[in-house]
């Protein structure tokens, strides 16, 4: 196999797995923001 056929094999599964860590970091942002968020409401009462 040459070079272009591994990275026509292999590009697409590390593009997703990039990707998935980029979204799992950027969702846990999200939810640490929600809890901040939750409890200055839940303090605030």
């Amino acid at each position: 196999m040459s070079t272009i056929d591994w990275l026509g094999l292999v590009g697409p599964y590390a593009v997703f797995f990039v990707m998935l860590i980029v979204y799992y970091v950027w969702e846990g942002k999200r939810e640490q923001q929600l809890r901040e968020r939750y409890d200055e409401v839940d303090h605030a009462e």
